[in-house]
């Protein structure tokens, strides 16, 4: 069996990915295994392709379809991004430039998801995106937070870039691998071994080392056998080897040298046994471990596995991410300094104070030389009083929030930080070498995007102005958006423009988009290309699902203006009829109130957005439902009123149409109209809405819209204090009653004389809302009126009674003694 030599990482650092390739070169071992799952080997050739530009990830998909992790069987996705000083990726391109073997040799995705518990490691659910490598057992424990004490530093990354990064570029690798494996081996005897267990940590070790094991069989006495895995890792699976009967060296040390420490006891020991074998026919077979139980291998067909694109912004610690280092595009420059001269943070700093320095005097215009000369040498100052041989990335930070940000630090102030934050971030992109096995739909939205001139090599957002009704190429580009949100890719939002969902702004002539590429459209796209190989084949696809699901008549007509907004003639049929279906069946008012509105809007609209679909035949129906109901909608809820007004004012605009083709439906219309007003308990609200409507079409005068709110007035107190809504609904649809003469306001002065100042004050949510209806010059108008009732005017309403201060200071005393006591 060969020598198995372990070199222990944190995931993204430069001196780890310096360290490896080093020893690498020096150690010369015969194959190189790498933490990974086991099922993306066949990525690892693309990954060292020289036209394949970091950053760029792996995406993991897993869908539960056996029910094995939920009865939800729910999908999940990960990421493992690689940056070119990711010390996984330095040693794979080691590898292939020296002609060595290399692999990975971790579980794969939905194995680990089905080795962890609920709530624990990869299966937590309140994180935004996970993260197939996640570096929180080595940074997040007791151990870390008094080390940061002791040492007086304020995070942990803060104590990795001091001793590992600044400190270990001037070590010599066996030694610098010693002290991480000391690190590490303290922060895993600080960690509870439950822990270990709930987060798949131990599967992922026994299966690790049975692979690594394997390769050493393999191989004869005088072999290597090199594996790079997180430091976290590393002591757990130097026991398990060495339980083995493996020759094990850790950080590539020499025979002869010390390897400090004793080896991690894995705390699943005692757990051991046999492995017990699963049931074959449901894909699930017992994989045999080196030592604890036996690691379930999840079914092929429900894992995916992609390389993709990434971004800088994506890969940076303080967006989420939670494997690695912040600061990417400064440790970026940090490795390109690296490949010539051992000390590169220096001229880093330099670079990153002088860009932020220049951004920042153009956009604010207040920052000179001598301020960027000032942070320069203040980073090198406080290099020194904290003991580092250059300045790195916390000291940049403090010397720009020093010397660059005049008075207090606050949002006003903190311009000259956020663009050094910008700069230290990054902004690059990676990209795909040619012969890349990604999904068609990928290669089609890169297509479309190019032709429609997008700008999808940066990850800031960027605005895309469409004349949809004039120009065949904005209209082309607008569906491309319509099927990416429709495809929930996060890619585009619209900002302006006719909202068919919403029934708004159909008056709008132009949309406007503001759209972003990141690498969750990727993956979002990769996740439904199994509905199509092109955008608009899996928009289809998806519609089609859609349509089989449980829908009520709102819900189907908002999918058809999703089609339609899409421009999917082929499904605009098919949504039709099914809208068609569920109008016949549904019976919720507001469901097919809602439906209608939808259609309605796609009918005054089809013309401009060239749509040869008649929409005539499913509003009549609409129509015709709604009717039908309306009796049973007398004694509604008060939170129900403004939904219910809103579809009456719908009927009373469709059935008052010119053209009369629903002169049925408007007889019909005002039969139930009058019906509802002879019910003694309908809701006041609906009963001013509806005289109002009755008042308009000329079926009822004003005075006998008059008498009726004048026997809410002269009625039962009960029904007095309800006047506030019947008000709300008739000024909802003939607000125009009020300026008829005076009688009206007269009804509104002896109203607001009858309440109590208490009964005042809680009709006053009603009664604003009531009197939104009215424009400013409206209520301007009512206000002169009601001034008049009184004697008044303007100008004695501005001229009011002078304060006096002693009345001004007494009221204040009161006010304060009340306060004081309740």
């Amino acid at each position: 069996m060969a020598q198995i030599v372990l070199l222990p990482v944190r995931h993204h650092s430069p001196a780890c990915a310096f360290h490896v390739a080093g020893t690498i070169e020096r150690l010369g071992p015969s194959v190189i295994l790498v933490e990974g799952p086991d099922n993306a080997n066949s990525l690892i050739p693309v990954m060292v392709h020289q036209e394949t530009k970091a950053p760029f990830a792996i995406y993991y998909s897993y869908h539960d379809s056996t029910a094995r992790l939920s009865e939800e069987k729910e999908h999940y996705r990960c990421y493992y991004p690689f940056l070119d000083y990711s010390p996984e990726l330095a040693a794979l391109r080691a590898g292939h430039g020296l002609g060595i073997p290399t692999a990975f040799v971790d579980l794969p995705y939905g194995d680990i998801l089905a080795a962890s518990r609920e709530g624990k490691g990869l299966l937590k659910r309140d994180e935004e995106k996970n993260n197939y490598n996640d570096d929180y057992l080595l940074s997040r424990n007791q151990y870390l937070k008094e080390l940061c004490e002791r040492t007086g530093l304020r995070s942990f990354d803060e104590f990795w870039e001091k001793y590992f990064e600044l400190g270990g570029l001037g070590e010599e690798s066996g030694k610098w691998f010693s002290h991480l494996l000391t690190y590490c081996r303290l922060a895993r005897e600080n960690t509870p071994p439950e822990s270990l267990e709930e987060d798949g940590c131990l599967a992922r070790e026994r299966f690790m080392a049975d692979r690594i094991l394997e390769h050493a069989a393999g191989l004869p006495e005088d072999g290597v056998v090199l594996a790079v895995t997180g430091g976290f890792h590393t002591p757990g699976l130097k026991g398990l080897l060495e339980k083995a009967g493996a020759k094990v060296r850790c950080g590539g040390l020499e025979p002869e040298d010390k390897d400090d420490g004793k080896p991690t006891e894995d705390p699943s020991a005692e757990k051991g046994g046999e492995p017990k074998e699963q049931d074959a026919e449901k894909g699930v077979v017992g994989a045999k471990s080196s030592d604890g139980p036996a690691v379930l291998k999840i079914p092929k067909k429900d894992q995916g596995v992609y390389l993709m694109p990434y971004s800088m912004e994506a890969a940076d610690a303080l967006n989420g991410y939670a494997s690695g280092m912040p600061f990417p595009g400064f440790y970026q420059r940090i490795w390109e300094g690296l490949q010539e001269t051992s000390m590169p943070y220096g001229d880093a700093v330099l670079d990153m104070i002088v860009a932020a320095g220049k951004e920042t005097r153009r956009k604010e215009g207040y920052l000179s030389t001598y301020d960027e000369i000032c942070a320069c040498s203040m980073a090198r100052g406080l290099a020194q009083l904290r003991g580092k041989r250059e300045p790195g990335a916390y000291e940049l930070l403090d010397a720009v929030l020093g010397s660059f940000v005049k008075g207090e630090y606050n949002l006003g102030s903190d311009t000259p930080v956020r663009i050094l934050r910008k700069h230290m971030t990054g902004n690059s992109m990676g990209a795909l070498c040619s012969e890349a096995d990604v999904p068609p739909i990928l290669h089609d939205f890169e297509a479309q995007c190019k032709t429609f001139g997008l700008k999808v090599k940066s990850t800031l957002e960027t605005d895309a102005t469409l004349s949809i009704f004039s120009n065949k190429k904005h209209r082309r580009e607008s569906m491309f958006f319509n099927r990416m949100l429709f495809l929930d890719t996060s890619f585009a939002r619209k900002m302006k423009g006719p909202n068919l969902q919403l029934k708004k702004d159909k008056n709008l002539m132009r949309e406007i988009w503001r759209y972003k590429w990141n690498a969750q459209v990727n993956s979002a796209l990769i996740d439904v290309s199994v509905y199509g190989a092109t955008i608009e084949e899996a928009a289809m696809g998806l519609v089609k699902e859609e349509l089989k699901k449980e829908l009520d008549a709102k819900e189907s007509a908002l999918l058809l203006t999703r089609v339609f907004e899409m421009g999917l003639e082929e499904q605009l049929q098919p949504a039709y009829d099914r809208v068609h279906q569920l109008m016949m069946t549904d019976t919720s008012f507001y469901s097919l109130a809602e439906a209608l509105k939808s259609l309605m809007m796609m009918e005054e609209l089809g013309t401009l957005y060239d749509s040869r679909m008649e929409f005539g035949g499913l509003i009549q129906l609409g129509c015709r439902k709604l009717v039908a109901l309306l009796p049973s909608m007398t004694r509604i809820k008060d939170e129900d009123l403004t939904q219910c007004m809103d579809a009456l004012k719908l009927l009373y605009q469709l059935t008052g149409r010119e053209s009369g083709q629903y002169g049925q439906e408007k007889e019909a219309f005002y039969d139930a109209l009058a019906k509802m007003c002879q019910d003694r308990e309908i809701h006041s609200g609906l009963d001013g809405c509806i005289r109002g409507i009755l008042y308009g079409s000329g079926r009822e005068t004003a005075a006998e819209v008059e008498a009726v709110c004048r026997g809410y007035l002269l009625g039962t107190k009960e029904q007095m204090l309800r006047t506030a809504q019947f008000f709300k609904g008739l000024f909802y649809t003939a607000r125009d009653l009020v300026f008829i003469g005076e009688d009206f306001l007269k009804m509104l002065d002896e109203f607001y004389g009858r309440v109590t100042e208490e009964e005042f004050m809680e009709l006053l949510p009603e009664l604003r809302m009531a009197f939104a209806y009215f424009t400013p010059r409206e209520i301007d108008k009512i206000a002169a009126g009601a001034a008049r009732l009184h004697g008044k005017g303007g100008r004695d309403i501005l001229d009011m009674p002078e304060v006096l201060p002693q009345w001004y200071s007494y009221g204040k005393e009161v006010d304060e003694y009340v306060r004081s006591k309740t």
